[in-house]
């Protein structure tokens, strides 16, 4: 087996993971956070899994940024010194991850300040992906970086917009710095969620703002508020930059009706998640309406479980109506690299996430859960009492 490290700079993660770090590390200091391990499908992993992991967790407690990386993290215009220095100095704690294996089942749990915790998620997810293809012996085809080109002539021969959203279940590290490599050349690539790729291949990193943080103003809260909460720190810290809202944390309908007339003109654009795009986009639409706001002075963003067909029918079908249509394609560009007979002996992308599962004020503090509410029950996440009892607060079906 392949035993080379996987992650080997703090850079190599999700933009959304940092730009939501400095919001929670100037913010919420002293906020504690648990996360937990979610295996969708029920992938069983391999035997000695969980010996290897712990391995590679280790490694990654010494790794950080070249003088290079940091000099251009500190130069984005988003970055406020004080955290990039903080970030350079980081270093991730093998303590404050917990992983064991029973059978084929793994189990992991993250706990520590949030602000520190927050930033094992991507990178995790992206060994842990990796890892798992190295053990089970599963190997591209041939032609893999074949079907990254075609990809990527599809998409600008169509006139799309997008970006490279495939850092947490690639195939490996070589797989997605392809990708990337070979997108920039196209018209229409804006650019990568990862920003040790962005750097590398001189492109721009894409992300704002994930699900957590308002499951986390939710639990600490409200959530009844915890939408308009945490964009208003976000509003307060970036002012006007990174300005696309994420709508389905407690589904999009509970979104759009907090979503005030002055936050509508005030925010660039919004972001689809889970649930029908379709219908999401006219919602998004009649809200527009709604309250006199020009649907074409906005962005829309499209992010869940999308191919390059979808994001093309996506696409023509409301690029008249709004700004800008946007595509963040994960999966199906850094982990669509199997043969038919490597497929057929089961060889498939690890439908896996990692969630928030509860915060507490302090470490003194009471455990609070952590809920989400999709557009699409199957990815609902707390307890099911917590689920419940937010549902009735939000009277959700």
């Amino acid at each position: 087996m392949n035993n080379t490290p996987i992650i080997t700079s703090l850079l190599d993660s999700d933009t959304y993971k940092i730009t939501m770090g400095a919001v929670v590390f100037h913010n919420f200091p002293d906020v504690q956070a648990k996360y937990v391990f979610i295996n969708r499908n029920k992938t069983p992993f391999p035997d000695g899994f969980v010996k290897e992991l712990k391995r590679y967790i280790y490694e990654m407690t010494w790794i950080g940024m070249s003088p290079q990386e940091y000099d251009w993290l500190k130069n984005l215009p988003f970055i406020r010194p004080t955290y990039a220095e903080w970030f350079r100095s980081y270093r991730f704690d093998r303590d404050e991850v917990k992983v064991t294996q029973k059978g084929g089942k793994l189990e992991i749990e993250i706990t520590g300040p949030w602000f520190r915790t927050i930033l094992w998620e991507v990178p995790l997810m992206a060994l842990i992906s990796e890892l798992y293809f190295r053990m089970t012996g599963f190997s591209p085809a041939p032609n893999w970086q074949d079907r990254i080109q075609l990809k990527a002539k599809q998409l600008s021969d169509a006139g799309c917009l997008w970006s490279d959203f495939g850092t947490r279940r690639r195939f490996s590290k070589q797989v997605q710095s392809a990708v990337v490599k070979i997108m920039s050349q196209y018209k229409g690539f804006l650019g990568t969620s990862n920003p040790q790729l962005a750097q590398a291949y001189n492109v721009k990193p894409i992300g704002t703002s994930a699900h957590e943080a308002v499951m986390a103003m939710g639990a600490l809260y409200s959530p009844s508020v915890a939408n308009e909460l945490w964009m208003n720190y976000w509003r307060d810290y970036y002012k006007g930059q990174l300005s696309i809202a994420l709508t389905d944390t407690f589904t999009t309908d509970v979104f759009l009706k907090t979503f005030t007339p002055d936050d509508t003109m005030l925010w660039d654009g919004l972001r689809q998640d889970s649930g029908d795009p379709y219908d999401w986009a006219r919602k998004v639409m009649d809200h527009y309406a709604g309250v006199g706001v020009d649907a074409k002075t906005k962005t829309v963003v499209f992010s869940d479980n999308l191919n390059v067909p979808r994001f093309i029918d996506i696409t023509q079908r409301f690029k008249s109506y709004f700004g800008k249509v946007i595509g963040g394609i994960g999966t199906n560009f850094t982990n669509d690299v199997f043969t038919k007979d490597e497929y057929a002996k089961g060889a498939r992308p690890l439908n896996m996430v990692i969630k928030l599962k509860a915060v507490k004020q302090n470490e003194k503090g009471e455990w609070l859960d952590a809920v989400k509410l999709s557009d699409d029950s199957g990815k609902h996440t707390g307890t099911n009492a917590a689920i419940l009892a937010v549902k009735r607060q939000l009277i959700i079906p």
